[in-house]
C-alpha cells in the first residue's frame, strides 16, 4: 500500500512561475483545504482623542503654581475571521492578477493548490509567496499486507491506518513582488497538525496496482506579522481532507 501519511498541510517548493496552464492535480488523492482564521489589526496607534489635546491651565499660587499640559491618547484594534475568500484575494494581490470565479483552495496532505471551481484542476502556483516547514513528526498506526501465491500468479493486498501530529510553520512572503495594491503581507503561522489516515490497496497477478486512500488534518495555532502593510496577530485553523483512489501498473 501506498505510504501517504497526511502529516504537513503542504511542502515546500523552490520558486516558480505564477501562472500554469489548467492541469490535473498531480495526486489522485486531493480534496478541499478551509482556512478558518481570527485576525486582530491595530487601528489607532497612539492617536489624540480629540482636538483639545495639548490646552494648558495654570493651577495654585506662589511656590504650588503648576502649569497642566492635557494629553488623551486612545488605543483600539479591529478583530475579523479570515476565510479561503479572504486569502485567495490576499494571493490575487501578492500575485498581481486576477482568479476566475469559483476558485478553490486544494491539498493533496503533502502540497497547496489553487484550483478551479471543479476542485480538481490548477490554475495557478504560489509557491513564490507560501512556503511551509514540517518538523518533529509523530504517529502510530499499523499496516497489514498479505502476499498470496498461486499457479495463475502472485497478488498482494494491504489495509492501513495512521494517526499523529507535527509541528509546522506556514510563511508568507510576498515582499519581493510588484503586488496590485503596492502593500507588501509578511506573516507566519505556526501550528500543530493532528491527522489521520487510511488505505486500501491491491496488486493484480499481471502488477496492477489499485487502491483508495483517505485522511484528514488540522492544524491549530497563531502567528502574527503584516497583512496588506498592517500589524496582524492570527489565531485559528488549517483543515484538510484528501480522498481518492488510484490505479497503476507496477510491471517494469
Amino acid at each position: 500500500m501506498k505510504k501517504l501519511l497526511f502529516s504537513a498541510v503542504f511542502s515546500a517548493c523552490a520558486l516558480m512561475a505564477v501562472h500554469v496552464t489548467a492541469t490535473p492535480i498531480p495526486s489522485p488523492i486531493h480534496g478541499p483545504l478551509t482556512i478558518a482564521w481570527t485576525i486582530n489589526q491595530q487601528k489607532l496607534d497612539d492617536a489624540p482623542e480629540y482636538a483639545g489635546n495639548g490646552k494648558t491651565n495654570v493651577s495654585g499660587s506662589g511656590a504650588n503654581k503648576a502649569t497642566n499640559v492635557l494629553q488623551i491618547n486612545k488605543f483600539t484594534f479591529t478583530t475579523a475571521s479570515f476565510n479561503n475568500a479572504d486569502l485567495l484575494d490576499l494571493l490575487a494581490n501578492s500575485l498581481n492578477t486576477n482568479f476566475p470565479a469559483g476558485t478553490k483552495l486544494a491539498t493533496d496532505g503533502s502540497n497547496l493548490y489553487v484550483v478551479d471551481s471543479a476542485g480538481t484542476n490548477v490554475i495557478a502556483v504560489i509557491s513564490s509567496v507560501v512556503t511551509v516547514t514540517a518538523t518533529n513528526s509523530v504517529l502510530s498506526g499499523l499496516d497489514t499486507t498479505i502476499h498470496t501465491s498461486k499457479k495463475s500468479g502472485n497478488t498482494d493486498t494491504a489495509v492501513g491506518t495512521a494517526s499523529g501530529s507535527q509541528f509546522v510553520v506556514v510563511s508568507y512572503n510576498d515582499s519581493g513582488l510588484t503586488t496590485t495594491d503596492g502593500t507588501t503581507s509578511t506573516f507566519q503561522f505556526f501550528g500543530v497538525s493532528a491527522f489521520t489516515r487510511s488505505g486500501a490497496s491491491a496488486t493484480s497477478t499481471n502488477d496492477v496496482l489499485t487502491g483508495k486512500e483517505s485522511g484528514s488534518f488540522t492544524i491549530k495555532g497563531s502567528g502574527s506579522g503584516t497583512i496588506r502593510g498592517t500589524n496582524s496577530i492570527i489565531g485559528g485553523t488549517i483543515i484538510g481532507s484528501p480522498s481518492g483512489t488510484y490505479s497503476e501498473s507496477e510491471a517494469e
